[in-house]
């Protein structure tokens, strides 16, 4: 099943790097529904010779989010109803994860 893919989600970094990375994208049917997606992990964050696997989320630091070992040759997710169906290096790889998991309906 082939999928429009749009984007989605996108990476609020410190740096001027991070700030219009893309961290999610989406494949809709022909009808706009959202099917399945492809997700990239975040990695831990280094400070010099430090690395934090926690990165507050707000500026009084309520909310955290937690970061896990990330394995950089596959750190996108190709996801389909709440299962991971795939881990690539690449986003298109995952892309193509995902419509091969799709590809009995």
């Amino acid at each position: 099943m082939r999928l429009r893919w749009v984007r989605g989600r996108t990476e609020d970094g410190d740096g001027p790097d991070d700030a219009d990375r893309t961290r999610e994208w989406v494949g809709c049917d022909d009808a706009g529904e959202a099917i399945a997606r492809v997700v990239r992990v975040p990695e831990p964050r280094g400070a010099g010779w430090r690395l934090r696997r926690a990165a507050a989320r707000d500026a009084d630091a309520r909310v955290v989010e937690l970061r896990p070992p990330a394995d950089p040759d596959r750190r996108w997710l190709a996801v389909v109803g709440g299962r991971v169906v795939g881990r690539a290096a690449l986003p298109l790889q995952a892309v193509r994860d995902a419509e091969a998991a799709l590809g009995g309906r």
